[in-house]
């Protein structure tokens, strides 16, 4: 009975296969007749951009062109490629690769996420097919172990710069790779491999950073100045040699043979040198001995002791005694440099005028070279000179460039007094950094063209001390700008960009725009090393704010709140560099202040708006001391699609071990709190999670703020209770 039913159900199962082979099979065709349409409509694309090539080539006929570059044309515009460089062109995709990282690199240096843009630098580098890309980030990878300048550091650049260097043709790429490789291996103890690598590209590259890269592999002070001489006979210059005084360091002995003097005082256009001083009392000898030294005699120096409290003023005045040239001057209170120079450029006399800083010694040809140079340019309004930066033993010190020595030194600028102080007026008064401000006043008003970066080679070698070549300082200067410096640039190019006049009075009554407080002339009295605000925000400025925090900003003000301003970036490689135009126009310098690196902050209350922003370790942060924290959850930690918007334990941990201090964390809205409740109930067992919600746009009253923050501001244990 089964065997017959089985038989009865075969022509059942054969039909019901056959159906489903048919529909496969029409299903099949559906599909070949979409894939020939597809294809039909492809080739009547490529037919249209044949046609247009062949349109290209007509037009390009015309033009004096080698007919390689024109057949060349044809398969990168058939790809979509209108630029030929993308596909021919090895210089193109070198720059390319280069431009890839100037996020990354604008993320590690200036904006201070070096544990997070290392990592995805190397990550990178590991995972990326580009060859151009792989050795692009190779280089950048060794120029960063480079400046760290220990032995373990140079290791790391002698494998990364084997992997740059391939295949690498270029005479400039080629002769900073080598500085930098002899660098690594002077660190490693292995001078003499070092020194191969010089002399053999010397044989066919004599360029003046070789010679210094050879001195700083010289294990005697002699060798290094015959090293740095074979650098000055390239630009003409009369070579150095040491007093015999062997009691002092080699630096504090730094001549030249004598040079015969030109333009005797009172003839040739007079210069007035500008040497501010402040607790210089070894240094400025070098610096005032090495301007009588110099071959252009028409000289005023007119030296500013900047209330010090050394003897300066004591060593001035025994200069100003021997030689009517030199000039004693002082500043009412100690204040920095730039109000030094100020008092000087004032009381200058000279038709052209320069600096030199209390530390340098410069070689007898400088001021002449410069001043030559603008009697010959009549169009020119300013120069500059190079230097090399120098240890007291003659080692050469790179600051931070890239297989560089000799660079131009911004300080040297010489200038034509008369149109400068009627249309820029004077530096601004800041205690460091205006050099460039300055500079860019001057091209603004003058022309790019009339400000020149002469290439002379090393007239100035300003002392580097060997101690604080491996040190960091919040304020200084390492070849990238972050903390007060970033502040102060991106403060001073948005005035400039606004402004429609660039003159800078002798004592303007009040700033022309804030910068932050370690730049002050007169920098605040602090308690204990602090600084205190009533209140701090922590937030990214950079991208469009909400109105929201313009408006809290604002009520602050309006309530008389002492306001700080912390600028934290998220760790996002899209968003704009600057801070936003909109939030400078709240600082005023006093009310609301941009806080900076370096600084060190008390306040009554720090808010954190937006979590996100510490996901990422950053180091160019001032050091916070709150007493009540307050994080705004402005977005929830995921996104509507279950995408990852922050890491929610890894920014509370960061925001714990920043503040050092208990937190307090307000959702937003509803939404963001059902979020958190949903999402993350396991993370909030760690954090305090407020039974209020903070207050949206939608929300925002100014009185409801007022009460936040009034509240806030009250002692949470006002009798001191147990």
């Amino acid at each position: 009975m089964m065997k017959k039913q089985t038989e009865m159900n075969k022509p059942e199962e054969e039909n019901t296969a056959l159906t489903d082979q048919l529909a496969e099979l029409e299903a099949e065709l559906e599909k070949k007749s979409a894939e020939k349409k597809a294809n039909q409509q492809r080739l009547m694309e490529y037919k249209h951009e044949f046609m247009q090539a062949q349109h290209l080539i007509k037009n390009l006929a015309k033009y004096k062109r080698e007919g390689k570059s024109i057949i060349r044309s044809i398969p990168a515009y058939v790809l979509g490629r209108r630029n030929i460089k993308q596909v021919y062109s090895k210089a193109y995709k070198r720059k390319h690769a280069e431009n890839q990282l100037k996020k990354y690199k604008k993320y590690l240096y200036d904006l201070g996420f070096i544990e997070k843009a290392l990592s995805d630098l190397q990550q990178l580098f590991v995972t990326t097919s580009d060859y151009y890309l792989r050795k692009a980030i190779a280089w950048e990878l060794a120029l960063w172990y480079a400046n760290k300048l220990t032995e373990d550091s140079a290791d790391m650049v002698l494998k990364y710069m084997a992997i740059s260097m391939d295949k690498e043709k270029n005479q400039e790429t080629l002769r900073k790779a080598a500085i930098l490789k002899a660098e690594s291996y002077e660190l490693l103890g292995e001078q003499e491999k070092g020194m191969r690598f010089i002399t053999n590209l010397l044989v066919s590259d004599k360029h003046a950073d070789l010679y210094v890269a050879a001195a700083n592999l010289e294990r005697t002070i002699e060798g290094r100045v015959d090293w740095i001489n074979k650098c000055l006979r390239l630009y003409q210059l009369q070579e150095i040699t040491l007093s015999p005084d062997d009691t002092m360091d080699a630096y504090y002995r730094l001549r030249t043979n004598p040079i015969q003097k030109k333009h005797a005082t009172g003839d040739g256009p007079k210069v007035s040198i500008i040497i501010p001083a402040y607790n210089s009392e070894s240094g400025i000898r070098v610096a005032i001995e090495s301007m009588l030294a110099q071959t252009w005699d028409n000289l005023e120096i007119l030296v500013v002791d900047d209330c010090s409290t050394d003897d300066t003023a004591n060593v001035i005045a025994e200069y100003a005694e021997m030689d009517a040239r030199v000039k004693q001057l002082t500043t009412p209170k100690n204040s920095g440099p730039y109000i030094a120079r100020n008092i000087a450029l004032q009381q200058a006399t000279g038709e052209f005028v320069t600096i030199n800083d209390a530390d340098d010694w410069s070689h007898p040809e400088k001021i002449e070279r410069q001043v030559n140079h603008l009697m010959e340019q009549k169009d020119i309004i300013a120069n500059t000179s190079e230097h090399a930066r120098l240890t007291e033993e003659l080692k050469p010190y790179r600051r931070g460039m890239p297989g560089r020595y000799i660079f131009s030194n911004m300080s040297s600028i010489m200038f034509r007094r008369k149109p400068v102080l009627e249309k820029v007026g004077y530096w601004d008064r800041v205690r460091f950094a205006a050099d460039s401000e300055f500079k860019n006043r001057l091209i603004a008003v003058f022309g790019k063209e009339s400000v020149v970066d002469l290439k002379t080679g090393p007239l100035s070698f300003p002392m580097q001390s060997s101690g604080s070549l491996t040190a960091s300082s919040a304020f200084g200067y390492n070849g990238f700008l972050m903390g007060t410096r970033k502040e102060y640039a991106e403060a001073y190019r948005l005035y400039h960009k606004q402004t429609d006049t660039f003159y800078m009075p002798f004592e303007p009554e009040s700033r022309l725009y804030p910068v932050p407080e370690p730049m002050w002339p007169e920098r605040e009295e602090k308690q204990l090393g602090k600084r205190h605000f009533d209140i701090v925000f922590i937030s990214d400025f950079r991208s469009n704010p909400d109105q929201y925090i313009v408006l809290q900003v604002k009520a602050l003000q309006e309530m008389g709140m002492r306001t700080g301003l912390i600028q934290m970036g998220q760790y996002d490689l899209k968003m704009a560099k600057a801070i936003e135009p909109s939030i400078r126009k709240l600082i005023d310098g006093n009310q609301v202040q941009m806080l900076v690196y370096g600084e060190s902050i008390s306040c009554d209350v720090l808010i954190v708006n937006n979590p996100a922003i510490f996901e990422e370790k950053q180091v160019y942060v001032p050091k916070i001391h709150p007493k009540v924290v307050r994080v705004i959850v402005n977005q929830p930690p995921l996104g509507s699609t279950r995408t990852k918007n922050y890491d929610l334990r890894k920014c509370s941990r960061h925001i714990a071990e920043y503040v050092h201090t208990k937190s307090k964390w307000y959702p937003i809205n509803e939404k963001v709190r059902d979020n958190l409740l949903e999402n993350h109930r396991k993370e909030l067992k760690s954090i305090p999670l407020s039974t209020e919600n903070w207050m949206s746009e939608k929300t925002w009253n100014q009185v409801s703020f007022a009460s936040f923050i009034e509240n806030w501001l009250v002692d949470e244990n006002p009798f001191k209770l147990e």
